[in-house]
């Protein structure tokens, strides 16, 4: 069901699927989880996942281990179809092909169009037990690096009660930029303070707006949900201070002053702009608890931004530095006029 736009909705809610048939699931897209017009690719990706999930709970295997999500045509508010092809069913492990169908969607079998449909979003996902999974375990040399270091701990009473904590703040979001990405007002970030704890790394503590807690089911839209300056952490440190740092028209040569100059356009022109995935890869490494919880701290790295694309390395932990899931993505950066510009295939549905 939609909801009333500019209204908060719970994750569970706007996740939510029905059945149509043994294969066959149906959700409803929330604008309140919308980049412009086009919702969240993480978000979409966790509905496919409620699909898969509602599928193999029967069978034992509710947990996604894995899954592989490709992102072929925008997607849009309103409802859509998730069909699943099973291409193994296996004692431990089950994996899937789910495609997400949105336009000319049908009230009946076989609920889409064959002529205006459209596959918005293909993934092949792997499903077991997490709770139940078993198997020898042994600590690897990474364990012992900075890079595998939980970010400090906040004094999270504080955030939560809008104050920093010296360390930690959650930054404001200017408010053409909450318009345009309406998704970032479903979490609450905290960014460091001050200077990123490593060059060219963005670590964050987050946590639902709505205050649910963080279950598993939200792991795809945990690793593809990120605050509005995130480019400024992901920067190179000469950039980010050029960013950063006030013009000195005394101590300043010409060449420095044009390189402050296109820095500070680029960034004035964020909002211009558009990340939209191509693929998006997960691996859950650990079980949430069945409740869920509060807080969850992310680590975001990009080894390249050129031409127009970019990759990112997402690592999710939490509070006692337990990893939780691992996730990587191909993006690009295009005009926002690509993500608000009219669909050519009428998405008129009657579901």
């Amino acid at each position: 069901m939609a909801a009333t736009k500019g209204t908060v909705v719970p994750f569970s809610e706007a996740t939510s699927v029905t059945k149509l048939d043994a294969n066959t699931y149906k959700c409803f897209l929330q604008d309140a989880y919308c980049v412009g017009a086009v919702p969240n690719g993480g978000y979409v990706a966790s509905c496919m996942l409620a699909a898969a999930r509602v599928h193999l709970t029967p069978r034992g295997q509710p947990d996604t281990l894995t899954a592989h999500f490709e992102f072929p045509d925008r997607t849009f508010a309103g409802p859509a179809v998730i069909s699943v092809d099973e291409v193994n069913i296996g004692q431990q492990l089950s994996r899937l092909h789910l495609t997400l169908w949105q336009g000319g969607l049908l009230s009946q079998v076989p609920w889409i169009d064959s002529q205006t449909s459209r596959r918005a979003v293909l993934a092949y996902t792997t499903h077991t037990n997490l709770q139940t999974f078993t198997g020898i375990s042994l600590p690897t040399g990474y364990e012992g690096t900075d890079a595998a270091a939980l970010p400090p701990l906040p004094d999270f009473e504080a955030l939560k009660a809008r104050v920093r904590d010296g360390t930690w703040e959650e930054p404001e979001i200017p408010k053409h930029v909450s318009t345009l990405m309406r998704s970032l007002q479903n979490w609450h970030f905290y960014i460091p303070q001050k200077e990123p704890f490593s060059p060219g790394v963005l670590d964050m503590w987050i946590r639902l707006a709505s205050g649910e807690p963080i279950t598993q089911a939200a792991l795809a839209y945990v690793v593809d949900s990120f605050p509005y300056n995130m480019h400024t952490f992901l920067a190179a440190p000469e950039i980010r201070q050029l960013l950063q740092s006030q013009p000195d028209p005394q101590g300043e040569t010409e060449e420095k002053r044009a390189q402050r100059a296109e820095v500070k356009e680029r960034d004035e022109g964020r909002a211009a702009l558009w990340f939209p995935t191509v693929v998006m890869n997960l691996e859950a490494k650990t079980a949430l608890p069945a409740e869920g919880v509060e807080w969850l701290a992310a680590r975001v790295t990009s080894k390249q931004i050129k031409d127009g694309r970019f990759d990112l390395d997402i690592l999710v932990r939490d509070v006692d530095g337990e990893l939780v899931a691992l996730s990587h993505h191909v993006a690009m950066i295009v005009s926002v006029e690509r993500n608000t510009k009219k669909m050519g295939v009428s998405s008129k549905a009657s579901l």
